[in-house]
């Protein structure tokens, strides 16, 4: 539960200064996500489905990328190719989030462009971890 598999990896810095897009389609995950995220000083800005995503990602420049699979209008496979083929967003960290937890999904999602796979229910300590480990 709220494993994760990262291809990166180095020390945090100050939560403070970060900024994290959660695109996430589910509200009461969504407002679960930014209170722990604004709890632990992070700057949450938030997307319901993959198309606002990419539009809030290209306009706001987080971070880091918190990214649903399974999200409406564009999903989160499709946003993150988008997000990926934008030179601007090459750089940006984006973490897939589901509730998925077979193989195939994760080889989908890295394959994208995500740097790193969480799977739902989201483990808060986990989180904050990897955020600390992939945020330079």
């Amino acid at each position: 539960m709220g494993r994760e598999t990262a291809q990166t990896g180095s020390a945090g810095q100050d939560a403070a200064a970060q900024t994290v897009l959660v695109v996430e389609d589910f509200e009461d995950t969504r407002y679960l996500m930014r209170l722990e995220l604004e709890k632990r000083g992070y700057r949450v800005i938030e997307a319901v489905d993959g198309a606002e995503g990419v539009a809030k990602a290209l306009a706001e420049r987080p971070d880091i990328i918190l990214m649903d699979i399974g999200l409406p209008v564009l999903d989160g496979i499709a946003a993150t190719r988008e997000l990926r083929q934008r030179e601007e967003m090459r750089e940006t960290l984006i973490v897939a989030l589901t509730a998925h937890h077979e193989t195939e999904y994760r080889a989908n999602a890295l394959s994208a462009g995500c740097d790193a796979y969480l799977t739902k229910p989201v483990d808060f300590d986990w989180l904050i971890d990897l955020l600390s480990r992939l945020l330079p």
